[in-house]
């Protein structure tokens, strides 16, 4: 880490300011991310400090979704719209940069930006519990719920396709045919052809699952993107949710899709990179925490066919297995790694989650029975005839 770059760009934020300390937060894929000690006119405090990765349409887009979604949840919480046990509810709001007065210093090559930090709040990339669980369902319904009335009209597209599984198995069927294996050593190629072979098989049954859902009638809603673990906030003393962050992918879409994405991060308890990948499973019991906890809030069912849930989940965890698949194939250029494999080992990870996901199905369309949402009874049986 450039600890003088790191000090001249936060200096850039704020005066009459000495950074104390700072530290790297590497669990995101994307942006790279510093939470910034600082003295600030003699008082201590922190800050987060950004730089956006070159994946977006406009970063200026980017921050301007960020605005409009924290300027709305800071009027509901002004206006007491959110009632839950003295749970306090908070939001990542942009500071304005000295240097420019905008949210956006252009440094080099690069784009940076900061945010308010969180106080007395934790992160964690594995569940420690069902209550934790729980919690992670209740604090994305809180979201969805104070997000429902935003103007659709407002938020911009900052990711071309984002969640558009077509286009990744588009992809997916033009790597494979460019790829030569032969380039990998024997061992990586061995790897990279299983995972293919085995993806491929349930790519049949994902653009059959995507035709039968464009006869469903979902309406578009404000929705966080990326809802993995590590994007919510725990308060450090009680573990309930305190806020949501890591706002770039915040778009219109279906709410399906984001607790079909919580879920999968939760419910895999070894990680999204586990030392060991026979630890990998996904654990059901956390996913009926969840649910309990993300219904718990009245009107949460409605009618918005939430009985799609067990297909949501299948697709989005096949979507990410194909997308750390097609990175890995194409020189990683879309997730930041720690080594040359990380992405394709990210794919197995992936697949065998899918692969343990599967067989819990039929206890999911129980759970989902018991809070009251049909589901599809045949999804199970077609799986199977498929895969």
């Amino acid at each position: 880490m450039d600890f003088e770059k790191i000090n001249l760009i936060a200096n850039k934020f704020f005066y009459n300011s000495k950074v104390l300390n700072i530290e790297f937060i590497d669990s995101g894929l994307i942006n790279k991310t510093y939470i910034i000690e600082h003295l600030k006119n003699g008082k201590k405090s922190k800050f987060v400090l950004q730089s956006l990765s070159d994946i977006f349409e406009s970063y200026d887009m980017v921050n301007m979704n960020h605005k409009l979604i924290t300027d709305h949840i800071t009027n509901k919480i002004k206006e007491k719209y959110i009632k839950s046990d003295n749970q306090r509810w908070e939001v990542p709001s942009l500071i304005k940069c000295n240097s420019n007065n905008l949210f956006l210093l252009p440094f080099r090559s690069e784009y940076w930006r900061a945010m308010e930090y969180i106080d007395d709040t934790l992160s964690f990339d594995i569940l420690e519990d069902n209550k934790m669980a729980y919690q992670t369902g209740l604090g994305l319904a809180k979201f969805h719920v104070t997000c429902s009335d935003i103007d659709l009209k407002k938020l911009e597209n900052t990711i071309t396709d984002f969640h558009n599984t077509k286009h990744y198995i588009d992809n997916f069927n033009k790597i494979i045919q460019d790829s030569k294996f032969s380039k990998l050593d024997a061992h990586l190629n061995k790897r990279v052809q299983k995972l293919v072979y085995n993806i491929s098989n349930h790519i049949l049954y994902v653009e059959y699952i995507l035709g039968h859902l464009r006869d469903k009638s979902l309406d578009l809603r404000v929705i966080h993107g990326d809802p993995k673990l590590s994007n919510f906030l725990f308060d450090n003393k009680f573990k309930y949710v305190v806020s949501m962050i890591d706002l770039d992918t915040v778009s219109s879409g279906y709410l399906l899709t984001d607790l079909a994405d919580c879920i999968r991060s939760i419910c895999n308890i070894a990680g999204e990179d586990p030392d060991d990948i026979e630890n990998v499973y996904f654990d059901i019991n956390f996913c009926k925490s969840f649910l309990t906890g993300y219904f718990s809030i009245p009107n949460q069912k409605g009618d918005y066919c939430f009985g799609l849930l067990p297909e949501y989940i299948y697709l989005i965890i096949v979507e990410l297995t194909i997308r750390f698949l097609n990175d890995f194939l194409q020189s990683n250029i879309y997730f930041k790694i720690k080594y040359q494999t990380h992405n394709l080992y990210r794919a197995e990870v992936q697949y065998r989650l899918l692969s343990s996901f599967v067989t819990q199905i039929p206890i999911l369309l129980n759970s989902l029975d018991e809070i009251g949402i049909s589901s599809n009874p045949t999804f199970v049986s077609d799986l199977q005839k498929i895969v």
